[in-house]
């Protein structure tokens, strides 16, 4: 069966010289079938006495995959022609693309080849030339490739994006058969498509002027082949039969450029306005400061992850993080609009980290063992027509159960098809839920911190009562890490320094949190920030600039110094400053005797530190007071941050954008006794000792501290038993 794809602009005449060559074609005793790829299902109208028959997508929607017939949805019209419609959504939902995509496989699934057909007629949509209206492009299923096209520009400008679409296929490959003027009666049209023929290096394949006898013959519902059989027109069209029937010559695709498009067709230069391109942001050139807030069309900022700012690769996607943070809201629902998988992924990322501490620990995080995470259910027919009705009944079943909330989160496929989830957002009120929309969009917005970033953005606007006022004594904690195995740990120990100040947490902004407690945040009289990264940075400029909520310059407090710091700059703030040397002092006994402790056994080693870390004071504070030597401090490049900062500057040897490559070398030359990392290689085991990183410490006085007793006890592991040749190291050390 050969088959003929025939492309060309939206409304320039492609389902008339489809149709019309169709029955040229079985006139002349030629088994045709005519398959309409376009979302109008208007194709055949003329081959069916100006009936329109039901779609293929239609017929998906009432018809279980394994009673689909080809009979029930194809034609028998004028001259035997067969008679099929893809059909499309409503417009302005779905995704009529995809709805190709799934007439296709439907068809070759219910063996329209094996039918015994000479030809087969795609007349398909060309403006855009997308991955579903391409699909007759491909090789299974256009041997020749038509392009229907009038003299006026646009017309002219899709028949190129339809060249450049098979040139994305094809290279230099043949398959371009030629042009189709379909005159319009414009002023120099011929000379245009003359001009454009000879610049793309295609043949004119008949020329078919205006004329009023196609509209005779519409309002008749046929064709002039069947209408008119001895008009001139008629004979056109069986000439331009006889050379797609034959083995025609074909040509490779040779599109034009926009700039030699415009003056080949209109015979003027292209020029360029606006401002030129910039190359994406340098980390070098960044810094906290310079990272503002963008105005977003509707005048509110839009705050962006370090990945998304960068352009970096994608570490996550944005769905997967907006839900993460979303079902901490303990009393609220997340609605994953997309595939039952993706809120599958999610579910098993959320519930490990419950089953980790559950399991490690013996600790039960509700929210993280049965996350309120429940899927839309997307399936084919909703990526074709869209899925809002599906889910506006989804969120009515919900609102039965009454939660605090309801949030629906978007997935790629949504996406893609332009689902509309704004227009379901709703306050809520008189009892009922307010439902909260956030395209993610899965990862076509960006990463997994980006959603993170969108998930608080968007809770915030909406469940935040901007009415509250702070009240004394009362602190919030901003950005948590969900998904680290100490945040509770970390909670636990902040919480009770807050206790000895005679603080209390009004809300953990967005951390095993309820709606009632992220509704009363500007309570807080001021802010605790869990960590000092980069999101943690967008996020305090977030809450600064939507609420001019007021923070302490200090994150979670990691390590003595820090934490010393941290204790006097918010016991200040509260008029407290009493009772912060007691807490000092005593902790402060307790480093000094464990430091004596661990000296004799740390004292002069050599320490090799590679890490994602851009905070590391806290570990670099206990080595320097152990008398450790620092042979170097490589900085890798971190998706959560990029400004390293210590207070040890220009004492220490340290290169940053280090990479793992650097890492082999420097074992061999420096010759540390000791690397700290955030993961651990098997290059290292034959030539030091290794010791990793948390990526999100432990806070508090003694946390650089504890992770040093873990370094000695390295050096005094027993040797007698052989394991990873610890003789060797008996003999370094101890002779």
């Amino acid at each position: 069966m050969k088959q003929v794809a025939i492309y060309g602009k939206g409304g320039i005449g492609k389902s008339t010289i489809s149709s019309h060559l169709s029955a040229a074609l079985a006139v002349q005793g030629k088994r045709v079938v005519q398959v309409g790829c376009d979302p109008k299902h208007d194709s055949t109208r003329l081959l069916t006495g100006g009936d329109k028959i039901i779609t293929v997508l239609d017929y998906l929607k009432i018809t279980p995959p394994d009673q689909c017939d080809l009979k029930d949805i194809m034609v028998w019209g004028f001259a035997g022609v067969g008679c099929i419609e893809a059909g499309g959504p409503e417009p302005g939902v779905g995704c009529a693309g995809r709805g190709i995509l799934t007439t296709f496989e439907l068809l070759e699934r219910l063996g329209l080849r094996q039918l015994g057909f000479d030809l087969a007629v795609y007349d398909v949509l060309g403006d855009v030339v997308c991955g579903g209206f391409a699909v007759p492009l491909r090789h299974e299923y256009a041997d020749q490739v038509y392009i229907v096209t009038s003299g006026e520009f646009m017309s002219l400008y899709a028949a190129n994006n339809i060249l450049r679409g098979l040139k994305n296929y094809d290279g230099d490959g043949k398959r371009a058969a030629g042009l189709i003027p379909n005159l319009r009666g414009g002023e120099e049209e011929m000379d245009r498509i003359k001009r454009f023929s000879w610049a793309v290096q295609l043949p004119l394949c008949g020329i078919f002027p205006r004329s009023n006898e196609f509209a005779w013959a519409e309002q008749q519902g046929c064709t002039l082949v069947e209408g008119y059989p001895a008009s001139d027109l008629t004979w056109q069209f069986f000439s331009l039969a006889r050379q797609v029937a034959e083995n025609v010559s074909l040509f490779p695709a040779c599109p034009l450029s926009d700039g030699q498009l415009e003056e080949i067709v209109l015979g003027r230069e292209k020029r360029v306005h606006g401002l030129p391109l910039k190359e994406p942001a340098q980390e070098k050139a960044l810094c906290a400061e310079e990272i503002l807030p963008v105005q977003s069309n509707s005048g509110l900022p839009k705050f962006f992850s370090k990945n998304v700012l960068l352009r970096e690769p994608l570490h996550g996607c944005a769905f997967n993080g907006a839900v993460n943070i979303l079902i901490q809201i303990r009393d609220g629902v997340t609605v994953a609009h997309g595939p039952k998988s993706c809120a599958h992924i999610s579910y098993q990322t959320i519930t490990s980290v419950g089953r980790r501490a559950l399991f490690e620990k013996g600790m039960v995080l509700p929210v993280q063992i049965s996350p309120p995470l429940i899927s839309s259910d997307m399936d084919e027919g909703v990526m074709v027509f869209g899925g809002l009705e599906e889910l506006k009944t989804k969120i009515a079943e919900l609102r039965q159960d009454k939660p605090a909330a309801i949030f629906v989160v978007t997935t790629c496929p949504a996406g893609i098809i332009g689902e509309d989830v704004d227009r379901l957002a709703d306050p809520g009120g008189e009892g009922k839920s307010p439902v909260i929309p956030l395209k993610a969009d899965g990862n076509i917005t960006g990463d997994y911190l980006q959603g993170v970033i969108m998930a608080y953005v968007q809770t915030a606007k909406s469940l935040v009562n901007r009415d509250l006022t702070p009240e004394e004594d009362l602190v919030n904690i901003i950005g948590e890490k969900t998904i680290a195995r100490n945040t509770e740990k970390n909670f636990t120990v902040v919480r009770g320094m807050l206790d000895s100040l005679g603080l209390a947490v009004n809300c953990r902004f967005l951390c095993r949190t309820s709606r009632e407690e992220v509704g009363r945040l500007l309570r807080g009289k001021i802010n605790l920030l869990s960590h000092g990264d980069f999101m943690g940075r967008t996020l305090k400029r977030f809450l600064e600039t939507e609420f001019k909520m007021k923070f302490l310059d200090r994150p979670f407090p990691v390590g003595f110094r820090e934490t010393e710091e941290w204790l006097g700059e918010l016991a200040g703030f509260f008029h407290k400053e009493e009772k912060v040397e007691a807490i000092v002092q005593k902790h402060r006994a307790i480093y000094r005797a464990r430091l004596a402790d661990l000296k004799p056994i740390l004292e002069h080693k050599r320490l090799l530190v590679i890490t994602f870390n851009h905070d590391i004071d806290w570990i670099l504070e206990p080595i320097l007071d152990l008398g450790m030597e620092i042979v170097k401090i490589g900085i890798l490049n971190y998706s959560q941050d990029f400004l390293f900062r210590t207070r040890f500057a220009g004492t220490l040897p340290v290169e940053e954008s280090y990479s793992e490559r650097k890492r082999k070398r420097d074992l061999k030359i420096l010759e540390p006794d000791l690397v700290l990392s955030n993961y651990t290689s098997s290059e290292m085991e034959s030539a030091c000792f290794s010791d990793t990183i948390p990526l999100c410490p432990d806070v508090g006085f003694l946390s650089g501290l504890e992770l040093a007793e873990r370094w000695a006890g390295l050096f005094k592991l027993k040797l007698s038993e052989g394991w990873k040749k610890d003789g060797r190291w008996f003999k370094k050390y101890q002779s």
